[in-house]
């Protein structure tokens, strides 16, 4: 388990394919992940959730608060060993625990591990353009725009830009002190 101030990051479990399966249906939830109307089935994300752990290059981390209520999920994937670098996603689907800090300390614990026990050296995500708040969420964590992704993905009827975010090792650890 990974601990953090306001959040502990846990293995998933069979028993979170629930809330999973929940939380990518929920539109609320999906609408910036590009996927509102999602409809999987507790197949599917069982059968997903199986298939990503089996990969070997990405983990993903069920979001509890610290007196064990599962909040959302956080993951990294596409871990690179000689470059020291991956990306990260982070999706807090209990919708009353947006805008209180628990996605910010989330990330900056998943953060703490890449950086200080796994040693990469960049970390990388991409986020709807028109998703200011989580765009300040990661900013607080040392992430800063890269890049924009024209068109990315339809949204609400119409396409919206994609922003390509990073943080560096030496970054994060100046803002971490």
């Amino acid at each position: 388990m990974l601990t953090g101030t306001l959040v502990n990051l846990r293995a998933v479990e069979q028993d979170d394919y629930e809330n999973l399966h929940r939380w990518v249906n929920g539109s609320e939830g999906m609408l910036y992940w590009g996927r509102p109307g999602n409809t999987e089935s507790m197949w599917d994300v069982a059968e997903r959730e199986r298939r990503e752990a089996s990969r070997g290059n990405s983990r993903k981390y069920i979001i509890e608060t610290n007196d064990g209520v599962p909040i959302g999920q956080i993951d990294y994937y596409d871990l690179d060993w000689p470059s020291r670098s991956a990306w990260t996603s982070i999706l807090i689907g209990e919708s009353g625990y947006w805008g209180g800090g628990y996605g910010t300390d989330a990330m900056r614990t998943l953060l703490r591990y890449l950086f200080l026990q796994l040693d990469l050296h960049r970390v990388a995500l991409n986020v709807h353009e028109t998703n200011e708040r989580a765009q300040r969420s990661y900013e607080k964590n040392g992430f800063v725009r890269e890049g924009v992704l024209r068109d990315w993905a339809f949204f609400n009827g119409e396409w919206v830009d994609g922003v390509v975010m990073s943080v560096l090792d030496r970054d994060f650890r100046l803002l971490d002190r």
